[in-house]
């Protein structure tokens, strides 16, 4: 039997938690902001998870906030040339950046500082990832692509977003794994990747399934494995990384960030309303659409930092363990 103690710690987890919710939600306005428009920096082209994700939060997000948002999608340099743009900004809330696993990469590679230069907001998706392959190419099971693999080493050319990207992380942890000797052609801008395995140029494509859900369900992208601890209801007949004795199960996260200096009245007032518009039906519509409700993804700005060392130690160690870096 549970004895007094238990209900007496219970009680007040459950009040400090509503403390916390409470505190978020009545951020107070600050005074005079926003008085002009707001900048969404996003370092990936249109049209791949992270603008889709943006776009979808900015929707409820311009009515919360009552200003006009405008995306900005800006490539290149693994995510360098947006973030130095973004730190050229003023440090007012104007600015805001599309952070992601970029950044601490790059603080790794020692092209960035993300604990000198970034402050969080808020993350809103835990993202997961699969393969896909064309229809008409040689596997159309992990199994098959993996057998192909080890019979023609160097052969198969994997596909993602940027070099040194979490893409080409999963990519290479999973090569190891498996035993197979593979390549990987990165592209700026994420539909160049998927119409280099739609036309056959490549072989295979690291994507979130909600990025290419249209061209799973017309049969033009054939999913393979996803990166889970379990299959997907959507897609039952495909294999979890997991099951298949691969214990890979990252996926990419999405947050917003402003740069460091930025008051700390407006991270709180920007990170409530965002935590509204994640709320927001048009939001969760899109994310249950793209597959993004099934690991919870928020977090507020404190949960957001201490969330950002941990992953960073974690991308030293695999970058560590493939060579790129000492």
């Amino acid at each position: 039997m549970l004895n007094k103690k238990y209900y007496l710690h219970l009680s007040l987890v459950l009040i400090v938690s509503l403390f916390i919710a409470f505190s978020v939600q009545a951020a107070e306005k600050p005074e005079g902001y926003p008085s002009q428009p707001i900048e969404v920096v996003v370092q990936y082209g249109a049209g791949g998870g992270s603008d889709t994700f943006v776009r979808n939060l900015m929707m409820p997000a311009r009515k919360i906030l009552k200003a006009s948002i405008n995306v900005t999608n800006m490539t290149g340099a693994a995510g360098v040339k947006a973030a130095n743009y973004v730190l050229k900004q003023p440090a007012d809330g104007y600015t805001i950046y599309n952070f992601s696993p970029e950044q601490l990469i790059n603080t790794a590679f020692g092209r960035q500082n993300y604990k000198e230069e970034f402050a969080p907001l808020v993350q809103v998706q835990q993202d997961m990832s699969m393969f896909y392959v064309n229809p008409k190419a040689e596997y159309q099971t992990v199994q098959e692509l993996i057998a192909y693999a080890k019979k023609n080493p160097g052969k198969v050319q994997f596909t993602g977003t940027t070099p040194a990207s979490p893409d080409e992380l999963i990519i290479m942890r999973f090569a190891k794994a498996a035993g197979i000797d593979v390549k990987y052609i990165p592209f700026d801008k994420a539909p160049k990747s998927h119409a280099a395995v739609l036309g056959g140029h490549l072989d295979v494509l690291h994507e979130e399934p909600g990025s290419v859900m249209s061209l799973i369900q017309a049969k033009k992208l054939i999913p393979i494995i996803v990166f889970n601890d379990k299959r997907l209801d959507k897609f039952p007949e495909v294999p979890c990384s997991v099951e298949l004795g691969y214990n890979l199960t990252s996926g990419r996260w999405r947050g917003l960030a402003v740069k460091k200096g930025t008051p700390q009245t407006i991270i709180d007032y920007l990170a409530a309303s965002f935590k509204k518009a994640y709320e927001h039906g048009r939001y969760q519509s899109y994310a249950k659409a793209s597959l993004l409700d099934q690991r919870f993804g928020w977090k507020d700005p404190e949960e957001f930092g201490k969330f950002w060392d941990s992953e960073y130690e974690a991308f030293k160690l695999v970058l560590k363990e493939l060579g790129y870096i000492k």
